[in-house]
């Protein structure tokens, strides 16, 4: 290709350029002006459409609320629902269902079924009146188990379950009493351990009083055993005794020390039993009499009288894992346990000291009386027999 056909090529090429950007700018040109877009115009001439015209546009309306109860504060499982914690808040009418509660005085006073979070919309199903209704899931007891608590059966009578007054859903104080008892660290045996003295005679001694036969197998040993625990006290006449307690129990007192778990869920009381079936809740139909000349029908044997129940024996609460494993090693060694029955909605934790003989005499100015080395005896009191009062119509002597 020649230069002069490139040149040719690039003129005719600039002259269709310029031909498009010419026809751009007059189509510019003969727009109309642009119109403010809050303007509500009619759509010919750009003017505003005037009052009460339609433009044609379908105009966007809000659809009508209606007031739901919702959470102010996240609650756990089994929570109370008090006025303070719940507010009113505006949701469209097609969202809202005929199981949301509308009204505050309609969740009042009742109880959470699972765990409600903030800002949550109630509903009847998520609130319920009787607290132990709580755990009559699909999974049973697990349902009150709050999170990261686990539960296990701890021993309990009529005195340490405060009358068989603790039921599901309620929450105890847990009160363990450890007995410390003294131990050989070598024997790992309780203390005081038997003691046996060794007195050396001389073998012609023991043969002098018969006894040669017998004890020279000591290799001039004599055994005397003594009481485990005592000590050694010279009389006033010079004799060595041995002086030892005169209780049967001859082992030191163990010394007791009190301390508390607060706060424990009561998952269960006595045994867990299966829900019953729905078809024993059906009333038996009362037998219709029978017509004239019909025999009349024998009537099904009676049953036997229900038995009464015993009183649970155990209970199950819900506590930190290593609450847990305190609690096990207290049922293990036999630990004095008792449960105290908190009130409803009390969670606070409290400052509490374990309680011990020292904390008992510092905290109530205790004084120890002195060892006295005299006593005062004991007299026996003098019965005095009262006067009969003298009969009616009895001349007095």
């Amino acid at each position: 290709m020649s230069r002069r056909t490139i040149l040719i090529l690039i003129f005719v090429f600039g002259i269709v350029l310029l031909s498009i950007v010419g026809v751009v700018f007059i189509l510019q040109q003969n727009q109309p002006a642009d119109t403010d877009p809050g303007t509500v115009t009619d759509g010919t001439d750009g003017a505003p459409a005037p009052d009460g015209v339609d433009s044609g546009d379908p105009v966007e309306t809000v659809p009508p609320l209606v007031e739901v109860v919702v959470s102010l504060q996240t609650v756990p499982r089994g929570h109370q629902m008090t006025e303070d914690i719940l507010a009113l808040d505006m949701r469209p009418v097609g969202t809202v269902g005929n199981n949301v509660i509308t009204s505050i005085d309609e969740a009042v006073s009742l109880f959470a079924r699972t765990d409600i979070y903030q800002g949550e919309t109630l509903t009847f199903d998520s609130l319920v009146d009787d607290i132990t209704d709580v755990g009559l899931e699909s999974y049973g007891p697990s349902s009150l188990i709050p999170p990261g608590y686990v539960a296990q059966s701890v021993p309990m009578n009529r005195l340490t379950s405060v009358g068989y007054g603790i039921s599901e859903g309620d929450y105890v104080d847990i009160m363990v009493t450890f007995f410390f008892r003294q131990i050989d660290e070598e024997f790992q045996t309780y203390l005081p351990n038997n003691a046996a003295f060794y007195l050396e005679e001389q073998i012609e001694a023991i043969e002098a009083i018969g006894a040669g036969d017998v004890l020279t197998t000591t290799a001039g040993f004599v055994l005397f055993p003594v009481e485990p625990i005592g000590r050694f006290e010279e009389l006033p006449t010079g004799d060595l005794a041995h002086i030892f307690p005169n209780e049967e129990d001859e082992s030191p007192r163990p010394v007791p020390v009190s301390m508390i778990i607060q706060n424990a869920r009561v998952v269960q009381v006595g045994q867990y039993r299966l829900p019953g079936n729905p078809a024993d809740l059906i009333p038996t139909p009362t037998p219709e009499p029978a017509e004239e000349g019909e025999p009349t029908p024998t009537p099904p044997p009676a049953l036997a009288p229900t038995a009464t129940p015993l009183p649970p024996d155990v209970m199950v609460v819900a506590l930190q894992p290593q609450q847990q494993l305190l609690l096990r090693y207290a049922v293990e060694v036999n630990a004095q346990v008792y449960f105290a029955l908190r009130g409803v909605n009390d969670g606070q934790l409290y400052s509490v000291e374990n309680m011990t003989l020292d904390f008992l005499i510092d905290r109530f100015n205790i004084e120890i009386p002195p060892n006295l080395g005299h006593s005062v005896e004991e007299s026996a009191i003098r019965q005095v027999t009262p006067t009969p009062p003298p009969e009616e119509g009895s001349v007095p002597e």
